[in-house]
Formats: C-alpha cells, structure tokens, sequence
C-alpha cells in the first residue's frame, strides 16, 4: 500500500536538495570571481537550502518512523 503523504514528504526532499545542489554549484562558479557582497550573499543563499533540504529529510524520517511506512 502507497503512503500519499510520504510520496509528498519524497518530492519535497527531492525539490529541496536540488535546490541545495543548484546554489552549491552557482557559489563554486561564483568562486574568485565575484565581489565579497556577491560571494556572501551566495553563501547565505546555500546554507538556508541546506538547512531546508536537512528539514524536509528529517520530516520525512519522522514520518517513516511514526507512520511505518
């Protein structure tokens, strides 16, 4: 049996850690070549797409975990 609201919790992650990935990769263009404003921003961006993509994957453990799904 499918658990829909793990499935959703499943593409959330998904979209989270691209999103991570995405701002990852532009912060490591941006290396050397931006000013120290751009570079923190950038460094900013990522790290709060860190910190949502660790949320999404902690939400959908606890829900595994509560739900045994």
């Amino acid at each position: 049996m499918s658990c829909e609201e793990k499935s959703r919790m499943a593409r959330e992650y998904e979209v989270a850690t691209s999103a991570f990935s995405e701002s990852v990769k532009e912060l490591h263009r941006k290396i050397g070549t931006s000013l120290k404003d751009e570079y923190t921003r950038l460094t900013q961006i990522s790290n709060e797409a860190r910190v949502q993509s660790e949320q999404a994957r902690l939400a959908l453990e606890k829900h595994i975990a509560t739900h045994g799904c």
